[in-house]
């Protein structure tokens, strides 16, 4: 039905950082799409990304599923941000990136289970969120 997103760090230093603001920014859009944009049918996606700071790292890389509740209908993801992207210009890019992804894997694990997942209402979604143009496709 949505994107639930949000922020996981131990360093309060990193709140004006490029990558806080993007993720900050990408979650206030989502919130604003439950208004104004419809829906998709179906799961919850829920992204939580993961700062690593002076006090705290993650113990992963990259993305890693958290499972799933049927119960809520919600798909959990944590993502490890590398330390390069805290400061990154590309720090929007990257979250946009990311939730690409997430709609890619929730894809992949509902395609697997036999569940219903409408991956071009996701992508339209996530194309309204982040601002990004549709892909183009040449023939």
């Amino acid at each position: 039905m949505t994107f639930h997103i949000s922020i996981a760090t131990a360093s309060s230093e990193l709140s004006d950082t490029p990558i806080n603001l993007a993720i900050t920014k990408m979650a206030a859009a989502a919130l604003n799409a439950r208004r104004t944009h419809p829906l998709p049918q179906g799961p919850t996606l829920d992204i939580n990304f993961m700062l690593p700071g002076k006090l705290d790292k993650p113990d992963f890389s990259g993305m890693r599923m958290g499972g799933y509740t049927p119960e809520q209908n919600t798909l959990y993801f944590e993502k490890a941000v590398p330390e390069q992207m805290i400061y990154s210009q590309r720090a929007d890019e990257f979250v946009s990136l990311v939730l690409q992804d997430v709609v890619a894997n929730a894809h992949a694990f509902f395609s697997s289970s036999q569940q219903q997942f409408n991956l071009l209402d996701w992508e339209l979604l996530v194309q309204h969120i982040t601002g990004s143009a549709p892909p183009v496709i040449t023939v």
